[in-house]
């Protein structure tokens, strides 16, 4: 396991790749690429630390969403419960 540097680092890494393809979808798809890659991402999450977890994230997402603040696309916005 990385350490957690590290693990932010593969996770810009990982949002400028994705970034980039969605960038390079065909037109048609651009504007369900969100809804597909929100799909992707709560599954990915659930496995990841279980549903009751991914409940809570996804509950602080959706708090900070309602006041307003979006994730940036270039920078790690880090949802769990370490530095919640």
């Amino acid at each position: 396991m990385s350490a957690p540097d590290g693990r932010i680092a593969d996770l810009q890494l990982a949002m400028r790749l994705i970034a980039d393809a969605v960038d390079e979808l065909p037109a048609e798809c651009r504007e369900v690429a969100g809804n597909a890659l929100l799909n992707v991402a709560a599954e990915a999450v659930a496995q990841d630390v279980g549903c009751r977890e991914a409940s809570r994230i996804f509950a602080r997402l959706a708090d900070l969403l309602s006041r307003g603040l979006q994730p940036p696309v270039a920078d790690a916005l880090s949802l769990t419960a370490f530095d919640a």
